[in-house]
């Protein structure tokens, strides 16, 4: 009897090593990924408006991300924001250093400061044109929707059916703006859209978006 027991102490005893270990291992947090810078926008080594943004992209969550140079930096994601100091950047060469964690990383970003911007971005192009009749509602579904302005802008843009939203998914990159539909968001013949919402630049200058294209006749 006296063997069984301690034959039974020493299974337990083994049984409860392995609990704890395992346990360890499933309370390590993995370590993060090492992140790298991608780009900046406006890019270094060209113009910065005195009251503009800088949107910054790695190819990885950076972390924490401190500046060096003016600025504040937000907290969270990929792509990170530079906000201008409130009295706005000082005209001439300004150098603004970006760190962070998770790959101890840093990147100089080296611009021109100019006059403060405070022009509303403009349209200079859409595919279906503004206005255009006649189109054909299965290539605009293949092919997407583009709308180019004359300067990088951030926000949405809705596809509008009357008063309902078409649900395309909308894209910003650079000075565009893509939108694309997913299955059973195919549009339909003889009807008008609408491109709408609102967009900014990167000093916040907003401007409200109106397009329209009406669909040609069912063949």
């Amino acid at each position: 009897m006296k063997l069984f027991f301690r034959t039974l102490a020493i299974v337990m005893a083994a049984l409860f090593a392995v609990y704890m270990v395992g346990c360890g291992d499933g309370g390590d947090d993995p370590e993060p990924e090492a992140a790298a810078f991608v780009s900046a926008t406006p890019a270094s080594g060209g113009e910065l408006a005195a009251n503009g943004s800088i949107s910054v992209t790695f190819d990885n969550n950076p972390g924490e991300v401190t500046v060096t140079g003016g600025g504040t930096v937000s907290t969270s994601g990929k792509t990170r924001n530079i906000a201008p100091p409130a009295a706005g950047y000082p005209a001439g060469a300004l150098a603004i250093t970006l760190t962070w964690v998770n790959g101890d990383g840093s990147h100089t970003l080296n611009y021109t400061v100019v006059a403060a911007d405070e022009a509303a971005p403009e349209v200079t192009g859409s595919n279906p044109k503004d206005g255009a009749e006649g189109v054909d509602p299965a290539k605009v579904f293949e092919d997407g929707i583009e709308v180019t302005f004359n300067e990088p802008v951030t926000g949405d843009l809705m596809l509008m059916d009357g008063d309902d939203d078409v649900g395309w998914t909308s894209k910003a990159d650079g000075n565009k703006i893509m939108l694309s539909g997913n299955a059973g968001q195919e549009l339909s013949n003889e009807t008008e859209y609408e491109i709408a919402g609102t967009v900014k630049d990167s000093a916040g200058n907003e401007a409200e978006i109106s397009l329209t294209f009406v669909t040609k006749a069912k063949e």
